[in-house]
């Protein structure tokens, strides 16, 4: 079988090398489900056998090269991968700041008791209410509360706030 005189040069291998890093490189910021890799892999694959066509030592400088490519393009991804719009929106992030919904370690328990708070969603038994324009976490006694519904703190217990109904004024 006789191999076209195109497709065993050192062109047609820099283009399919040339092609397996810009597909590698693609797939850092464009989701594709790793359909760009398969086809970078493939691309350098077709560089080595096409580089092997024309002989062992031009396959062996083209495998020499995936061999350094490679870790360069991995170290790439590593960098660069955690800096992209589609990462931050698939991996979640931790706390982001002091005063969220649940912080209660600006306040001490006796400030708390006592005071008013309105419920901001529905108490079911557990919920959040505003105090002081700061979500916090808590439950009633056992009672139902619609949101919006004026609440008194009970007790304090570390993170747990117990909180209930503060009778509507007739």
């Amino acid at each position: 079988m006789t191999i076209p005189a195109w497709q065993a040069s050192w062109p047609y291998v820099a283009l399919l090398f040339g092609m397996g890093i810009a597909l590698a490189l693609a797939e850092i910021v464009i989701p594709s489900g790793g359909a760009l890799t398969v086809l970078s892999l493939l691309a350098f694959g077709g560089a080595v056998v096409a580089a092997f066509l024309m002989g062992s030592a031009p396959g062996l400088i083209a495998l020499a090269a995936m061999a350094v490519t490679a870790p360069l393009l991995m170290y790439l991804f590593i960098r660069i991968w955690p800096h992209t719009p589609l990462f931050r929106r698939l991996i979640l992030r931790g706390p982001s700041g002091v005063g969220k919904a649940g912080d209660l370690a600006h306040l001490a328990p006796e400030e708390l008791k006592g005071r008013i708070a309105v419920a901001k969603t529905a108490l079911r038994p557990a919920g959040k209410i505003t105090l002081d324009g700061r979500q916090i976490d808590c439950v009633t006694e056992g009672d139902l509360v619609p949101a919006g519904r004026r609440v008194k703190i009970l007790e304090v217990h570390g993170a747990r706030v117990v909180v209930r109904v503060v009778p509507e004024e007739d």
